[in-house]
């Protein structure tokens, strides 16, 4: 399974000062699923990168500060000096386009350029910067992130223990296969000692008042064990 990242967690920063461009770059970014800020001087831009902002699509001609010194300055700052930095420019000289990769930008276009080559410059520059690398499994409204050892149900993180998470990502990678509570032991406690059937009832049980109403998924099957019995197609990620 490919790894991939999920645009809907991803905020990007997009700077310019011509209004219809970003207005058009960032309804593209948006169809892709990033949550899209804006800002139109360098000024604002500063303002508005915070711990949350997972990349910068910045201008260099911009009011007050140039895209240039907004790098820099982000450079320079231990909170935002990883943030990756796609410059967005008229400027296409050679020496321009040295000058924003020496100050640490991670691409550098040149207008015109279509939103969709701009919005496959994002997905790259994340993959290469590692913010993709978060697996998931979606079943309805239920989000299994793998990689993160977390799920979450519309949108709120259920809290789940490893052995929780383990259970439910086990059940619903597998779906509508019964398996034994002793299947269950070996496979999520392995060589855990002193670990009994009742131990996976109790797993269980837990693991359903966390899920709420999606708990019905998740069948006991009698005299066997438990099974996942949704019958949707489990999307990853």
């Amino acid at each position: 399974m490919a790894s991939t990242f999920n645009p809907s967690e991803l905020h990007i920063l997009l700077v310019d000062d011509e209004e219809d461009i970003v207005e058009v770059i960032g309804h593209f970014l948006s169809e892709a699923g990033f949550n899209v800020h804006k800002a139109y001087t360098g000024t604002e831009a500063l303002e508005k990168v915070n711990g949350d902002t997972d990349l910068i699509v910045l201008d260099i001609m911009l009011p007050e500060m140039d895209g240039y010194e907004v790098c820099r300055r982000l450079r320079s700052r231990v909170e935002t000096e990883l943030i990756p930095i796609i410059f967005l420019s008229a400027k296409s000289e050679e020496d321009d386009q040295i000058r924003g990769l020496m100050l640490g930008a991670d691409a550098y276009l040149t207008k015109p350029v279509s939103p969709q080559v701009i919005v496959a410059h994002v997905k790259a520059v994340l993959r290469r910067s590692g913010i993709e690398e978060s697996r998931t499994l979606i079943v309805d409204n239920l989000t299994i992130f793998e990689d993160e050892y977390r799920a979450s149900l519309d949108g709120k993180d259920l809290g789940l223990t490893l052995t929780e998470f383990e259970l439910v990502r086990y059940l619903v990678r597998h779906p509508r296969k019964a398996y034994t509570r002793q299947q269950l032991l070996e496979t999520i406690w392995k060589d855990a000692m002193m670990v009994t059937e009742r131990t996976v009832d109790a797993h269980i049980k837990n693991l359903r008042e966390k899920l709420g109403s999606f708990a019905e998924n998740i069948q006991t099957v009698r005299g066997v064990g438990y099974r996942f019995v949704r019958e949707e197609k489990v999307d990853e990620q």
